[in-house]
């Protein structure tokens, strides 16, 4: 058993704290298994690994995360709103070293920190600026007395005054965001996720496009279409060029091009998504699907995402007629995605402790 390690002695080694070391095993950062009894257990050579290598990317791969350190009563208002378009998951909160635990065992891609002038929110901007761990992240600080504009102070690093409400700030952030993406992508005749470059590299590591049937992926299709009572359900994952499909339903092809997707809509929301008339949704009513042989009408998509918060594609139901969806039939949808989410998330684990086993 001198390979196995318990949680306790992973921490030890790597020198954090047991909480930590908790922390990295729920998010996958560390590989695990439960024995009969419960007990988490961890390859050592994973451990090893983070020992000899060392690095802050190691311990902190970068994910599809906000996380927003709101100023005072505007946390709701960020968790309602959030920033709708950036292909990103927010974690919201007002209390500075509640942020901070995040951080301990996430990198997420971008970070706001609003009243960035006052206690222990300016002292968390000045970590956070300094840790080689976040070069990558976008750190967003905001204050009063501060231009008004978007003010790039170093790569990724930006001030912005503190508009009065949070959806001038959203809108703010996002203007910045997206014209620098822009630059840097092809136009299309949809709207893309800011973060839809990293989100693509996430689509080829998971290795799912092109890999075979899995009876567990299809039971959770059937589901799907049951749950709603629709003719057409699938378990789409989108590249930059087609829409495929690992499972699915009522639909004979296993692909379509990407400008066909009505998932593209579900990834720019990042949320479940209904169309209960596609012919009367600008993005959607030329839409060769709209068409016969298909003669869609309706879609209802929710993400389904990587162990690091990016969607890969959705769980969606179609129809030949519009229509809506029951609060039930919303949450079984959703339940169905967050299912195929899990599959995928062990998946990886279990990629990764057959590599450790291999080394």
């Amino acid at each position: 058993m001198k390979d196995i390690l318990t949680t306790a002695k992973a921490a030890e080694i790597l020198g954090v704290s047991i909480r930590t070391a908790q922390l990295w095993v729920e998010s996958g950062q560390l590989p695990s298994w439960k024995t009969p009894g419960g007990h988490r257990r961890i390859p050592r050579q994973a451990v090893m690994d983070l020992v000899e290598h060392n690095t802050p990317e190691q311990y902190l791969p970068l994910s599809a995360r906000a996380i927003i350190l709101a100023g005072e009563g505007r946390a709701p208002d960020w968790r309602a709103h959030g920033l709708k378009g950036s292909g990103l998951l927010l974690d919201v909160t007002e209390d500075a070293l509640e942020a901070r635990k995040w951080l301990s065992f996430t990198c997420p891609m971008l970070v706001l920190i609003e009243n960035a002038t006052s206690g222990n929110n300016r002292k968390l901007l000045a970590e956070l600026q300094a840790d080689q761990r976040f070069r990558q992240t976008i750190i967003i600080s905001s204050a009063e007395n501060t231009e008004n504009a978007v003010n790039p102070i170093g790569h990724d690093r930006l001030q912005l005054p503190l508009y009065p409400d949070v959806a001038a700030t959203s809108a703010a952030i996002l203007k910045h965001l997206t014209a620098s993406a822009k630059k840097r992508a092809a136009p299309t005749g949809y709207p893309l996720p800011w973060n839809e470059r990293v989100r693509l590299e996430a689509v080829r590591q998971s290795g799912l496009v092109g890999s075979g049937p899995e009876a567990s992926f299809d039971n959770l299709v059937n589901l799907a279409a049951f749950a709603t009572r629709s003719p057409v359900a699938m378990f789409t994952l989108v590249t930059q060029t087609e829409q495929w499909f690992k499972s699915r339903t009522g639909f004979e092809g296993a692909s379509t091009p990407r400008e066909w997707a009505f998932c593209n809509k579900t990834l720019y929301e990042n949320d479940l998504t209904v169309i209960e008339d596609l012919t009367k949704d600008p993005h959607f009513s030329t839409n060769p699907a709209l068409s016969e042989p298909f003669g869609f009408r309706f879609y209802a998509g929710a993400p389904v995402r990587d162990p690091l918060g990016f969607a890969l594609g959705s769980v969606c139901v179609i129809d030949k007629i519009p229509r809506s969806l029951s609060q039930p039939e919303r949450d079984a949808l959703s339940t169905t995605a967050d299912a195929a989410s899990n599959l995928i998330r062990l998946r990886a684990l279990e990629r990764e402790i057959e590599r450790h086993r291999e080394i």
